[in-house]
This record gives structure tokens, C-alpha cells and sequence, in this order.
């Protein structure tokens, strides 16, 4: 995808919302686009394989949860970050 029209799609939340759901290869494991938080910036992963966990509000572990990660998906300028050269999108490419 080229940078702008990656640049348009970090943008627009309705674009982004669109990934929800899609299937990705991060850090040579399979992901899924479980959730966005445009506010934070925060692209969520999630495995279906592994497993972490979940602590309480106190620190106590609570239960078993999917391995997740949290991927910022903009820098502080609003710029796509450096983790979509990371990404390979397994359903096919994102249109441009």
C-alpha cells in the first residue's frame, strides 16, 4: 500500500474499522484485527492459538485470555508507524 493512500486510511475510522476481523501475520504468528482504538491509536491483535494471563485489579492472575497485542498505528505526528511494513494482511492485500 502506498504511503498515501495509507496515510488516507489511518485517517478515516470507517476505513480502519474495515480491518476489524481480517486475518494478519505478526511476528511470524497468525493474528486476528480483533479491535481499534482510534483515540489511542491502537490497532488490537489478537491469537487463537496461546494464551496469556489476565491479571485482577490487583495483580492476582484472573484468568486465561488470548495472546494480544496492542500496535500503535500512528506515530505523535499522525503518520502510519512502522508497524505496517510488520503486517502481512492473510486474507490479501488491503486495496489502495
Amino acid at each position: 500500500m502506498s504511503n498515501p493512500a495509507l496515510q488516507s486510511m489511518i485517517e478515516d475510522v470507517e476505513a480502519l474499522s474495515r480491518l476489524i476481523g481480517k486475518r494478519v501475520r505478526y511476528l511470524d504468528e497468525e493474528y486476528e484485527v480483533t479491535d481499534l482504538l482510534p483515540e489511542e491509536g491502537l490497532l488490537i491483535l489478537s491469537a487463537d492459538v496461546g494464551s496469556d494471563v489476565q491479571e485482577d485489579s490487583y495483580g492476582r492472575p484472573s484468568r486465561l485470555v488470548p495472546k494480544r497485542h496492542n500496535l500503535k498505528f500512528r506515530d505523535a505526528e499522525g503518520h502510519p508507524s512502522s508497524i505496517w511494513s510488520e503486517l502481512a494482511f492473510l486474507d490479501g492485500p488491503l486495496l489502495d
